[in-house]
């Protein structure tokens, strides 16, 4: 059913599909996967919520940690971001990691809050 058949001249498929329709702006029926948009922001979700507990479980580890400066990345972004270069607890890098999969999910948030005006 994905693939369209026409019957009728020489040329046929996607590509006469295209001709006819592209001189016509009003022409264009496109489907706006609603429901798979509405999966994919749930899977989006459901990455957050995981990476959102591997911080979590960095920064409860970091709190208790027998190394002083570890104990303070939750005081001193700073710190936090000096670990990077350091062999820190991973923190910073499980937060750009968070910041990156955000951005994405703002942009589908978006993009199908608009579709769905």
């Amino acid at each position: 059913m994905a693939d369209i058949e026409m019957c009728s001249g020489e040329q046929n498929g996607y590509p006469e599909l295209a001709k006819i329709m592209g001189p016509y702006s009003g022409m264009g029926i496109y489907r706006r996967f609603a429901e798979l948009n509405a999966r994919n922001l749930l899977y989006l979700q459901a990455e957050l919520l995981n990476l959102e507990e591997e911080l979590d479980t960095l920064t409860l580890a970091d709190r208790y940690s027998p190394f002083k400066a570890n104990r303070r990345y939750a005081k001193s972004v700073k710190k936090l971001i000096q670990s990077r270069e350091a062999d820190g607890s991973g923190q910073w890098h499980k937060i750009l990691e968070i910041r990156a999969k955000l951005k994405e999910y703002s942009e589908w948030v978006n993009k199908v809050e608009e579709e769905w005006r």
